[in-house]
């Protein structure tokens, strides 16, 4: 599951106009993309409810709005250069130890700041201060099909739908099956999600508050990761797991592709590129493709092994040049975090071979080099990935509670984002999460960023210097961060 990954000047300025939509009740499917995710299967009523807490408006400091409309914000400090917080001033001017959930102008659930050091409006989205944190965020879109919804679980683990524009639960208590952390989004249709429930695979309806049997597997179905996406962006194709072995399904007409394959790790993921060219497996080191022949309806029996430079933390991403990569670290013998063609074998390669077979999109240094990943996989902005890297070093580091900026590096602690084919990077926020290499529940003070299918949200976690309960975070947005 994502809680088991681990990895051991110039001022140019963008204007963006940002439009929040608002979701006419969900049942819809995006105008962006074709295709169709229904399947097989009777629906069922549910006894979750629907609810309309959530949280309080709270002020804001900065350009944004709470209640949809029109956003326009200018991007700073766009360079390669370090860009430390504000250190050594008041909380009002966003410190960067006493700007805190406590401090005044800390805004609440719905409220935003500007970003002192690049400018993004920032927008609180939960509050559970006091508590552990078990919103497992990752690269799997925790934002819906058009930036809509979030999940979040929060302290009591249950599952709840945050409203992207203000923070606010229009439904709660949500059914997560027989495995919390693998509940996905629907590609297309913004008021649905899947869940597991021993073999079956459950379509959500949040208007309906209904559930659809899409379709009932041979065996339990089991852990994928609860990393990456498991459907293609058309939503047609999925990859499942039953039996110890991925397999893949065709939706549309019922079919379970010949041939499966056998994960590379337990702790790792299994995923399925956006365009369904591939199937792809990672572990600690490792990373293998399979293509899918979809005239055939079979995947390869042999795997392209086309990474081994580091962990399993990356995104799959199928941009406009009609390649699919993987957008992840190296960390062998030099940092950084690169765009890796799944299609090339690098069986008995060189780090530097394989280095220069691929395209470098980010270069941090040692320090900085841990982080997470969340790519646009359908739309306009399927060319961009956003990246947060964490510094995890501590006593002293940038990881501890308290800590110094001096010393500040490039990239430092950020949200990013960044175009794969054109390689223009967008330098959004600093997440100030802290204490990111504590173990167990510390876990959940890393930023895990993670966007909407369409690229129209960015979400993350952050604990913003608070570090009791060890885990606590609150999740946080910028609406339409690339547009």
């Amino acid at each position: 599951m994502g809680q088991q990954h681990r990895l051991v000047s110039g001022l140019v300025v963008c204007l963006f106009s940002l439009s929040l939509s608002s979701c006419g009740g969900g049942g819809g499917s995006s105008s962006s993309s074709s295709g169709s995710s229904s399947g097989v299967g009777s629906s069922t009523g549910s006894s979750s409810t629907s609810s309309s807490s959530g949280g309080s408006s709270g002020g804001s400091t900065g350009s944004g709005s709470s209640s949809g409309g029109t956003i326009s914000f200018v991007l700073k400090n766009q360079d390669a250069a370090t860009h430390a917080p504000p250190s050594g001033v008041t909380a009002a001017q966003y410190d960067y130890n006493l700007f805190t959930p406590n401090a005044a102008n800390f805004p609440a659930v719905g409220g935003t700041y500007t970003d002192p050091v690049f400018g993004a409006p920032v927008r609180r989205l939960t509050n559970v201060v006091g508590n552990v944190n078990h919103d497992d965020i990752y690269a799997h879109h925790w934002a819906n099909a058009n930036g809509m919804f979030a999940f979040t679980n929060g302290p009591s683990q249950q599952l709840d739908i945050v409203k992207v524009a203000d923070g606010t639960k229009p439904y709660s208590n949500q059914p997560q099956g027989s495995m919390s952390y693998e509940t996905y989004w629907d590609a297309l249709d913004p008021d649905k999600y899947y869940y597991y429930n021993g073999a079956s695979l459950i379509r959500r309806s949040l208007q309906a508050q209904t559930n659809t049997t899409v379709k009932t597997f041979p065996a339990a179905l089991e852990s994928l990761g609860g990393s990456l996406n498991f459907q293609s962006r058309d939503g047609r194709y999925f990859v499942v797991q039953y039996d110890g072995t991925a397999k893949v399904w065709d939706s549309q007409t019922d079919t379970l592709y010949a041939g499966s394959f056998a994960p590379l790790d337990s702790t790792g993921w299994v995923s399925i590129t956006p365009d369904a060219k591939y199937v792809v497996t990672a572990g600690e080191w490792l990373h293998y493709s399979y293509a899918i022949d979809h005239t055939a309806k079979s995947i390869a029996s042999s795997p392209t092994m086309f990474w081994d430079r580091c962990g399993d933390h990356g995104v799959l991403i199928s941009p406009s040049d009609g390649k699919s990569y993987l957008v992840t670290h190296s960390c062998y013998n030099t940092p950084g975090v690169y765009r890796v063609d799944l299609s090339k074998n690098q069986s008995g390669r060189t780090d530097a071979q394989q280095l220069a077979d691929n395209q470098l999109l980010l270069n941090v240094d040692w320090p900085d080099q841990d982080g997470h990943f969340s790519a646009v996989s359908r739309g306009p902005l399927a060319d961009w990935v956003f990246v947060d890297t964490e510094n995890v070093t501590t006593n002293p580091g940038a990881s501890d509670f308290n800590s110094s900026t001096a010393g500040w590096t490039p990239y430092r602690n950020e949200i990013i984002a960044i175009n794969v084919l054109t390689l223009r990077v967008r330098r959004l926020a600093q997440h100030r999460s802290r204490g990111m290499g504590i173990t167990g529940d510390g876990y959940f003070n890393q930023p895990r960023v993670s966007c909407a299918w369409d690229g129209s949200a960015v979400l993350w976690t952050s604990n913003y210097n608070v570090g009791s309960p060890t885990g606590y975070s609150d999740m946080y947005t910028i609406q339409s961060p690339i547009q």
